[in-house]
């Protein structure tokens, strides 16, 4: 997806906070729903792995299993943010009988992009290899908010992960690293042009990956809905389905408070 923009436009373009009506203030406010849910509910914390970075946060309806998973990674530019900042969407799916796990991964610049896809796909293997051990069905779905959409996909694009997961839900995701070159945001991410096309989804084949879920907001930066309907198109012609769905009035912060009443025709 080549990019004529001058770099400052191009910041300006991939900076959602610009865009948000109160960024800070809808993180705080997630991270406080978050804490309510965990004090409420406490999820059971797992370590995939012995770094520091590798555990995940397994929460659980009440009830017998065995239970239905939703994976989901975190948004934060692959630079800031842990998985307790997605803990507060386990709600809604817990209301619908499904487990959900918040998975935590590396953040650059201490890690590379590429470590951050191979860790992340690590967490994903690690459930979908315990799926009976810890009470669950074997029906997953794997999601992510912004970077972490953009990991989801590149995850899934393990030929093992894609044969195991049912559907991926992708929210306000970074498809195509190219356009971030010489901007800010890639400088933790030590990108050049051959690194950014080769770990960018809009520059693989899809073939063989589960149906797609794209779900991006009214106010989300256009380059990020532009993107979202190239992978959508993209899906489509190798052979994968694809949806993608509109948010009225949300941005790309609030609207995780949203995203699971989309209408979709692989959610539930």
């Amino acid at each position: 997806m080549p990019d004529t923009q001058s770099l400052e436009d191009r910041e300006y373009a991939h900076s959602p906070r610009r865009w948000a009506r109160d960024a800070e203030g809808t993180l705080a406010h997630q991270a406080e729903l978050g804490r309510t849910l965990r004090e409420a509910h406490p999820p059971q914390r797992l370590a995939y792995g012995d770094a520091d970075h590798a555990w995940l946060h397994l929460h659980r309806p009440a009830g017998d299993g065995p239970l239905p998973l939703m994976i989901f990674l975190h948004g934060g530019y692959w630079k800031a943010l842990d998985a307790t900042a997605t803990d507060f969407m386990a709600k809604s799916w817990l209301a619908r009988g499904w487990a959900f796990a918040s998975l935590n991964y590396p953040l650059a610049p201490a890690a590379t992009l590429e470590t951050l896809i191979a860790e992340s796909t690590r967490g994903v293997r690690y459930l979908l290899e315990r799926c009976e051990a810890l009470g669950l069905s074997g029906r997953v779905r794997l999601g992510g908010h912004s970077a972490g959409a953009h990991l989801a996909l590149m995850s899934c694009l393990a030929p093992e992960c894609a044969k195991a997961i049912e559907a991926l839900w992708l929210i306000s995701g970074v498809y195509d690293l190219r356009p971030l070159l010489g901007t800010s945001i890639a400088q933790p991410l030590d990108l050049d042009q051959a690194r950014a096309r080769r770990l960018s989804p809009l520059c693989q084949s899809l073939a063989g990956l589960p149906p797609l879920d794209l779900i991006h907001g009214e106010q989300d930066p256009p380059v990020f809905q532009r993107q979202g309907e190239a992978l959508a198109a993209q899906a489509e012609r190798d052979g994968v389905p694809a949806t993608v769905t509109l948010m009225p009035g949300c941005d790309h912060f609030d609207i995780l408070e949203h995203a699971d009443t989309a209408p979709s025709r692989h959610l539930l």
